[in-house]
């Protein structure tokens, strides 16, 4: 209720902005501090006591699937190791603090229908994410974990086309939310891509999650697009895994497969149409034009069982 907002966060909602993102990197920080030489139970009890609770339903194994002792060793792995990215934790948080209001409000510039912005947490993400969306107690919310970005983004990097990415996806989830075949994510992913290269000129591939090598063996290769034709209907969870996860690639492929091709599709869809019109595509337009793209992309490889 409007009654129980801050002045500060009624104002941004007022002005149709983002309320101000939920910073937990300060509370990570001061944790460790205090915990860092006490043996590893105190150390989690403490964590459940005064940082679980500022994220709700984020630090809950259960959202995960994973055991509460497992996640527990998981939480003081993550507090033993700290030190190792303490420095580059506070400077890419620094970052992000500071870059995205900027990238919030250029994506709004471009897309005005956007609505009301999810909540938006920086945090240790104990390993999990660098950012992306999360169901949290059957809400969306948009997480940024800032101890992925200090281990795998550069320390110079330009983290707006990474942010408009997801922002991207909290934009389109209503369009395809009930889209569960493997070119849907091919397209969702694709097209979060897309987006965030238009809105970012001269961005490094690195910068839209991309490795540039790779990109350019991808384009040149057309066993890549083949591989990713024959599984574009399937929903099996393996096959997202291969296609869209670091770690679990096809064979001879790459890591995050899909995301190279699904974004050499959106290049081949996007041509002549506006970053709007492409967002607004229904679903069944989409998978025309997403299938098509495959056919071009590798025109001798049999598509799958639709």
């Amino acid at each position: 209720m409007l009654r129980y907002l801050t002045p500060v966060a009624m104002a941004f909602l007022l002005m149709g902005a983002a309320p101000p993102m939920i910073d937990l990197t300060g509370a990570w920080i001061r944790l460790h501090a205090a915990v860092k030489d006490q043996p590893a139970e105190v150390q989690v009890a403490r964590f459940k006591r005064d940082l679980a609770p500022l994220a709700p339903r984020f630090y809950d194994p259960a959202r995960s699937g994973i055991p509460p002792e497992y996640y527990d060793r998981k939480v003081a792995e993550a507090l033993k190791r700290f030190p190792e990215i303490e420095s580059a934790f506070v400077a890419r948080a620094a970052a992000v603090a500071r870059q995205l209001a900027d990238a919030q409000a250029d994506f709004r510039r471009n897309f005005p229908d956007m609505g009301a912005m999810p909540p938006t947490y920086l945090l240790h993400s104990l390993g999990e994410m660098d950012g992306g969306t999360r169901e949290l107690g059957g809400k969306t919310a948009l997480v940024f974990g800032a101890d992925v970005i200090a281990r795998v983004h550069a320390a110079d990097a330009n983290e707006r086309p990474f942010f408009q990415h997801e922002l991207f996806h909290v934009y389109h989830e209503a369009i395809m939310k009930d889209c569960e075949a493997m070119w849907c994510s091919l397209w969702e992913e694709g097209l979060a891509t897309y987006v965030a290269a238009k809105l970012n000129p001269g961005a490094k591939p690195s910068e839209l999650l991309l490795d540039g090598p790779t990109f350019e063996r991808i384009k040149a290769d057309r066993a890549a697009a083949c591989a990713v034709r024959k599984l574009a209907f399937s929903t099996q969870d393996d096959d997202y895994r291969r296609l869209f996860n670091g770690g679990a690639n096809l064979p001879g492929q790459p890591d995050r497969l899909g995301y190279y091709v699904g974004y050499l599709v959106v290049q081949k869809v996007g041509e002549g149409r506006s970053l709007q019109e492409l967002a607004a595509m229904p679903v069944p337009v989409a998978r025309h034009h997403v299938t098509a793209a495959l056919a071009d992309l590798a025109p001798d490889c049999p598509a799958g069982p639709p």
